[in-house]
């Protein structure tokens, strides 16, 4: 019987294994939000399955037959609610997130009948590294309603899908998931884990080019990169015999094949000197090949630059670069970005070749973007306080103006940075400035530090 509209109920799951450090806050945030907590433990040794009954969730145990669809599909036959929200153990919404998601799944129920039904909901995914910082973003379908034969498939890399092959239709929700299992230490456990699985799954399916490029990624990951290089370029010799012959279909989706073409740039991009050079001829017509699948990615041209400057071809890196950053204004996709989480590296690599070339205005500008991204960089605060010294238009005060824009010159950590290389550069008119704009306590202060700083 189906449930009336407006009438929600959200099973919260989750298959788990050795999860004590996150378990606690993985059912935290669906506490007075969800109607039931599933976790499905597939042989934890560790305290999680103690902790997940004392929060509260029904537990239950899978045995581990290396298929993660298996284990999220026996999650989700243990789940009563009509809608189910299936994350990680090392992903979470934040308070603020988790209360919108009833409301917006009533709404979705009011207005799904007319416009045709809406089986998930799409979301923001952050991924942060060890420091807590957002590396990487894009989009999950985490959140689904609870209906028979939509069901996970593939052993690893799961995905949602209808058993009788109908579309599946998304809406876009204004949520975002936090990943944290992104640490060096997870990440080597991981690719540990998924690197057997993967090999397994392409030996099943060798035509299955999802899976190559997630085999692929797997070993860039753990950092065998020529078996990375390997794996992501069967994926994109089939694309490129797909280019040649329009009568074979390209069998990947666009998240794998850009990621096929994005790995492998990264990929030979780090390889030793002796051996980079080698791969030239073969990144010029894989980059042809990408751009004959008339696709927008940006990563592949920031990776392709990179490569191009490890070879010694700086301008057509710079180029490249450039390029990237265009091609990353327009770009609406989902895929998850790595360029956006490596501006502050690319605005420097512009900023000292423009500098080289003795074009200020180009320096100026990217030494501006990469201290927007981090104003704390020595070397590019450097490069824009010679610039402004150096320019006869442009007196003190006018760059400290131009300077508070990116400091916050009532800060003394600001202060006592930018005056630092001020003092360094010779460039006393300024550091003049600064000093006026200090507090007796700030200067006396100072006074005794003078020599350090």
């Amino acid at each position: 019987m189906g449930k009336k509209a407006g009438q929600i109920k959200i099973s919260q799951c989750m298959i788990v294994k050795n999860e004590e450090q996150n378990i606690r806050q993985a059912l935290s945030w669906g506490k007075g939000v969800v109607y039931e907590q599933i976790v499905v433990d597939t042989g934890s040794t560790d305290n999680t399955v103690q902790i997940a009954e004392d929060m509260g969730a029904k537990v239950f145990h899978f045995e581990w037959c290396d298929d993660f669809s298996a284990a999220k599909n026996y999650a989700i036959e243990q789940a009563s609610g009509n809608w189910i929200a299936f994350l990680d153990a090392d992903e979470y919404f934040s308070e603020q997130d988790a209360k919108k998601i009833p409301s917006i799944l009533k709404k979705l129920e009011s207005v799904s009948v007319k416009s045709g039904r809406i089986h998930m909901l799409r979301t923001t995914m952050f991924h942060l590294n060890d420091d807590g910082e957002v590396f990487s973003a894009g989009q999950h379908d985490r959140i689904f309603r609870n209906m028979r034969g939509l069901r996970y498939k593939n052993r690893i890399h799961e995905v949602l899908s209808f058993s009788g092959g109908q579309t599946l239709r998304y809406s876009l929700a204004d949520l975002t998931i936090i990943h944290t299992g992104y640490s060096d230490s997870v990440r080597d456990e991981k690719g540990d884990r998924n690197i057997p699985l993967l090999k397994k799954s392409v030996e099943e399916d060798p035509e299955n080019y999802d899976l190559w490029s997630y085999l692929g990624e797997s070993y860039a990951v753990s950092n065998q990169m020529e078996e990375a290089i390997d794996s992501m370029e069967h994926v994109i010799e089939h694309i490129a015999e797909c280019v040649q012959d329009k009568n074979i279909h390209v069998r990947i989706c666009d998240d794998r094949l850009f990621a096929a073409f994005a790995v492998w740039f990264s990929a030979v991009s780090f390889l030793p000197d002796d051996q980079i050079s080698s791969y030239e001829k073969k990144a010029r017509r894989y980059y042809d090949v990408f751009l004959k699948q008339e696709k927008l990615f940006p990563d592949v041209e920031y990776y392709m630059g990179r490569f191009l400057i490890r070879i010694g071809e700086q301008a057509e890196g710079v180029h490249f670069f450039e390029l990237a950053l265009e091609k990353l204004e327009k770009y609406k996709g989902s895929s998850s970005l790595k360029l956006p989480g490596r501006l502050d590296m690319v605005y420097n690599v512009l900023m000292f070749h423009y500098e080289q070339h003795g074009d200020a205005s180009k320096c100026v500008y990217y030494s501006t973007l990469s201290l927007r991204v981090n104003r704390y960089q020595e070397d590019a605060l450097k490069v824009l306080l010679n610039l402004l010294q150096g320019d006869p238009n442009t007196v003190a005060g006018q760059a400290y103006d131009f300077l508070a824009r990116l400091y916050q010159f009532d800060n003394l950590k600001d202060k006592l940075f930018v005056l630092k290389a001020a003092l360094k550069l010779g460039y006393s008119e300024l550091a003049d400035i600064i000093k006026l704009e200090m507090t007796e306590q700030e200067k006396r202060w100072l006074d005794g530090q003078e020599e350090s700083v």
